[in-house]
């Protein structure tokens, strides 16, 4: 299911049509990535993890950047000669993606 980058509202599914038929919440035009509501916030502070692609705000920033090197500290020490600078293999990236998301970590 489709949900928003931001505040994670479904923007697919049945939900998603009881939320546009109350007209609280939709699939911004501009960004289809995004809910209408998050899309007019457009906070300047905000900022795209490269890990999980979802768009952080400043409030929680510190708490997901320290999630963040927790992240890369595991990646290190399962894969002691990765590097950040170098290329990093799209199946690897998915994988520590899926950790994240069903909290493993």
């Amino acid at each position: 299911m489709k949900r928003c980058r931001k505040c994670n509202v479904p923007l697919e599914g049945i939900m998603s049509k009881i939320l546009g038929a109350a007209r609280i919440v939709s699939r911004s035009k501009e960004d289809p990535s995004l809910c209408n509501r998050c899309v007019t916030k457009n906070n300047k502070n905000d900022y795209t993890c490269q890990i999980c692609d979802k768009v952080i705000d400043e409030a929680t920033a510190l708490t997901h950047i320290k999630t963040e090197e927790y992240l890369l500290g595991l990646i290190r020490k399962d894969h002691p000669e990765w590097k950040e600078d170098k290329k990093t293999c799209p199946k690897c990236v998915e994988y520590y993606k899926e950790l994240i998301r069903k909290a493993k970590i």
